[in-house]
């Protein structure tokens, strides 16, 4: 197989693994809602929720992001299935981004920033390309518009304790 064909295989095998861990944990959040209890998880995801809402309020510090940018940044995280693997604090401790060693976004360490870019053009390459030998791929067909693959870029980079 040519190495093209093998990018695009392993993408569509990791894409497909997205697919299907979202639609399990879809199921699973249905099956606590039929019981009216609150679920652990579901009881850990508000309080997920919480801090990201705090981090969302008052953008970081240099950032030059606005409240805005921020908000359309989280939207797009949790709709472009950031948060599977990387958590909704980006601290990478889902069980698929434990299994897949999804970088821990709120350290702020990109040991794949090879060229030493700032953490907001490199995010934004990351999200572009993907990481090549890793399980990040490219998900800018899930954010094609590059103001928006922006302000996620800004939001990632908002979850970082390191500013």
């Amino acid at each position: 197989m040519k190495a093209p064909t093998k990018v695009l295989l392993v993408s569509f095998l990791v894409t497909l693994l997205v697919v299907f861990i979202v639609v399990y944990r879809y199921d699973l959040i249905k099956m606590n809602k039929s019981t009216d209890k609150p679920s652990e998880t579901a009881a850990n995801s508000t309080t997920s929720m919480l801090e990201t809402e705090s981090a969302i309020a008052a953008p970081a510090k240099g950032s030059g992001a606005s409240a805005e940018q921020l908000a359309n940044g989280k939207k797009f995280y949790e709709s472009a299935t950031c948060a599977l693997c990387h958590g909704a604090t980006g601290k990478a401790d889902t069980p698929s981004g434990q299994a897949m060693k999804a970088t821990n976004l709120a350290e702020g360490k990109f040991k794949n920033n090879k060229a030493n870019l700032p953490p907001v053009k490199y995010i934004m390459e990351v999200i572009e390309k993907g990481v090549p030998g890793t399980g990040m791929a490219s998900f800018k067909a899930q954010v094609p518009n590059e103001k928006d693959r922006k302000d996620l870029a800004e939001y990632v980079n908002s979850l970082s304790a390191k500013k």
